[in-house]
């Protein structure tokens, strides 16, 4: 996810003024140790890669990767930055309301047309966007599904979420959202949002460029951060000014906390399922956030599929961002019943799972994407390639550079794609071997529909 918006201290007020630590997502930006799999050796078995210390190959074997997800607008970078990235292509994800015209405006100026252009911008150089519009799942609680004279006050859309029907005014959680509620902001229509994620996908389709609807999805751990401007009202503020810096409100501060209140899954379908109808009317890929809700995410779009039939399972493709967190077991049962899904192990979320390296390998070969998750467009070449030496470790295949292969290759020319037999296994060629670069590029171009699978 992205810096601004990452819960990176997951502490959350308990009703009785405690704080508990939940899920982090800072750590999965900044890990500390750089050997990050458990032995602290990164070249055993099917370990994680040492992403920071990795041998990267040749600028032209990594032009044919694409991180399937991360989120380079989060931070601001010189256009000379997105020109030395050697991958082929990033997808850009948006998160809320201000991310929307952020990641339109990188996709026109790095933007990515066709097929052959393997994602590059401007001139030939740098790396190419495919533009992703979408509401993260996070922030779902400052929407209204209400719109016209029905619109909720501020005070009755909170309560309606974070508080059940029967509570008592004097219950902890009920005080504390009174509290609150002076600075949290006015509940937005979702309606309006709705319009805008139409016409700028709209645009970009129309427009000829790669375009996506993402990041977007479910969360069953996500709670509602500690407003920063009420921040005295927490039991950790420290009272103390930045005078060094001028700054008397203490708004440049690092502030992130959680509150006990979890937006309800209900709520968080419904904003997904609305962003869903667009993606399919318009026949848009989706990248799909999941943290702590494989039943419900995988209803979701199995419902998607039973209402939509065809024009979801043959029009659009989704990818279950870093692969979810899922078991390999509940993979395998999801791919079983949506031909259309696939899955995008990162570095940094999917190697926190002990199980990581057996959901990898449960993934079907032509299934298979890598994406980084980062804010830090610098650091994407690194760690898409440090996932794709996880992918060959766990698949036992070779990798293009480490094991040789490392010649200069045209997929639409050569001949040189894998290719699957009715099982969903990669053909081998004639000594036995699976090229991991060459199938995820393939991969990626069946799942955007550049080539027919």
């Amino acid at each position: 996810m992205c810096t601004q918006h990452e819960e990176e201290d997951r502490s959350t007020l308990n009703g009785n003024g405690s704080t508990s630590n939940g899920n982090t997502k800072a750590s999965s930006r900044h890990p500390t140790n750089s050997k990050m799999n458990g032995d602290g050796d990164g070249d055993i078995g099917d370990g994680l890669p040492d992403w920071e210390n990795i041998e990267l190959p040749p600028d032209h074997i990594l032009s044919h990767l694409t991180d399937a997800h991360c989120h380079p607008t989060d931070l601001t970078h010189a256009p000379e930055v997105y020109d030395a990235v050697s991958l082929g292509g990033l997808a850009s994800m948006a998160t809320i309301v201000d991310d929307q015209d952020r990641v339109r405006a990188l996709s026109e100026e790095k933007r990515w047309y066709s097929a052959r252009d393997k994602g590059k911008g401007k001139e030939g150089r740098g790396v190419g966007v495919v533009a992703c519009f979408g509401y993260h799942p996070w922030f779902t609680h400052h929407y209204t599904l209400s719109s016209g004279s029905s619109l909720p006050s501020k005070e009755d859309h909170y309560t309606s979420l974070f508080l059940p029907p029967n509570s008592l005014p004097t219950s902890k959680n009920h005080q504390l959202l009174l509290q609150l509620l002076p600075y949290l902001p006015d509940p937005i229509p979702f309606e309006g949002l709705l319009d805008k994620l139409r016409a700028d996908m709209v645009r970009s389709k129309d427009s000829g460029r790669l375009t996506m609807l993402g990041e977007v999805g479910l969360d069953g751990s996500a709670r509602m951060r500690w407003p920063k401007k009420a921040r005295h009202l927490h039991p950790d503020y420290r009272d103390e000014v930045n005078l060094e810096d001028g700054n008397q409100d203490g708004e440049g501060e690092e502030w992130k906390r959680l509150t006990p209140f979890k937006v309800p899954m209900a709520h968080q379908r419904a904003i997904l399922e609305a962003q869903m109808e667009i993606a399919i009317d318009l026949g848009m890929n989706v990248s799909l956030h999941s943290v702590s809700c494989a039943g419900p995410t995988l209803d979701t779009l199995i419902g998607m599929r039973d209402k939509h039939g065809m024009s979801f399972t043959n029009r659009i493709n989704v990818d279950l961002h870093s692969a979810g967190g899922w078991s390999p077991p509940f993979w395998t049962q999801a791919e079983r019943n949506l031909l259309n899904l696939y899955a995008s192990p990162s570095i940094f979320i999917t190697g926190r799972s002990p199980s990581a390296s057996q959901l990898i390998k449960s993934i079907s070969p032509e299934r298979i994407l890598v994406e980084s998750d980062s804010h830090d467009v610098r650091l994407s070449s690194r760690l898409v390639w440090a996932a794709a030496e996880w992918v060959s470790r766990c698949k036992g295949w070779k990798l293009e550079g480490r094991d040789g292969n490392a010649e200069e290759w045209d997929m639409w020319d050569d001949g040189e794609t894998e290719e699957f037999d009715e099982n969903g296994n990669v053909r081998e060629d004639g000594k036995g071997e699976v090229w991991t670069v060459r199938t995820l590029e393939r991969n990626w171009a069946t799942f955007m529909g550049l080539i027919d699978d």
